[in-house]
């Protein structure tokens, strides 16, 4: 068994010598579970959870997002650290901040990752399909985009209608 309990009969990840709780080795039941039998992510040492990760992609929990310290929800991983956008049912979407903001997947170097290109949006089409940087075929809704990025990629969709050239 990978897990030990403690005293109100929670399973517990082992840590590692910086504080930050391991996920097993093995590839079935790696996610321990609480005292009700509900499976938990494991936590870094600054409280923040993490996502296993398994042929180069982070495992998720079934109806459960990893969150940071702050609450925030997390993006999963690939084995090299870029985020890349979760799709449901084949829709990918953007995930939230605490304060009902979306924001946008990151890269290894911190870059956010805009997952379509401007001259989709103005097809009128509900749904840009675009493949971000990290190869990931992604699908983002005009409504999952916070109200400051529609302005800016309406404003840049202008640009590039008045002055193709900017291409």
């Amino acid at each position: 068994m990978p897990f030990y309990r403690d005293e109100e009969g929670q399973d517990r990840y082992a840590r590692d010598r910086n504080g930050n709780e391991m996920y097993p080795k093995r590839k079935k039941d790696i996610f321990a579970r609480d005292s009700i039998g509900e499976e938990y992510y494991a936590r870094d040492k600054l409280g923040n959870e993490c996502y296993p990760c398994l042929k180069n992609k982070s495992i998720l929990i079934p109806n459960r997002l990893a969150r940071y310290s702050n609450g925030n929800q997390r993006y999963p991983t690939d084995s090299r650290g870029n985020e890349y956008y979760l799709q449901d049912q084949g829709k990918p979407y953007l995930l939230y901040q605490e304060d009902g903001q979306t924001y946008l997947a990151k890269n290894r170097k911190c870059i956010p990752m805009i997952p379509w290109n401007f001259l989709q949006f103005m097809d009128d089409k509900p749904y840009v399909y675009i493949q971000d940087s990290a190869g990931n075929c992604v699908y983002v809704h005009e409504t999952d985009m916070s109200q400051s990025l529609k302005m800016i990629c309406s404003c840049l969709c202008q640009c590039v209608t008045l002055c193709p050239s900017l291409l």
